[in-house]
């Protein structure tokens, strides 16, 4: 009887840990200016051009240029356990990334909602 018990238990916890599903957490530049003072470890995606990208970056940024067709099978590639954040100019491309990061199994995924066009407006450190 306590075997069936346990047994039920652990699956209806199995079940409902299935259920937990991942979300998009958006946050300004000054959010993530703040969030890359932090010591945890984050993954910075510019889905932004090749040209926009050289133009001037976060630091570390990793470049997936969203409208390349092999974008999304670039992003499937990454660990889907990390904290990344994610971003463009403005906040349209990023969203495209965002989306899909979630629907694919991605647990900690922040937009930066102003884009690089925020972040440097508030005059935060960009590498060219």
């Amino acid at each position: 009887m306590k075997i069936k018990t346990i047994l039920s238990i652990t699956m209806l916890l199995l079940s409902s840990l299935s259920a937990i599903k991942a979300e998009c957490i958006e946050a300004n530049s000054k959010e993530v200016y703040m969030m890359l003072q932090q010591p945890r470890k984050w993954v910075i995606i510019d889905v932004r051009t090749f040209d926009e990208y050289h133009q001037g970056h976060i630091k570390g940024a990793l470049n997936i240029d969203i409208r390349q067709p092999d974008a999304l099978q670039k992003i499937s590639k990454l660990d889907r356990n990390s904290n990344y954040i994610v971003h463009c100019r403005t906040n349209h491309r990023s969203k495209v990334a965002v989306d899909y990061m979630v629907q694919n199994g991605f647990k900690i995924v922040y937009q930066m909602t102003d884009g690089m066009n925020g972040w440097i407006l508030n005059n935060f450190p960009n590498e060219k």
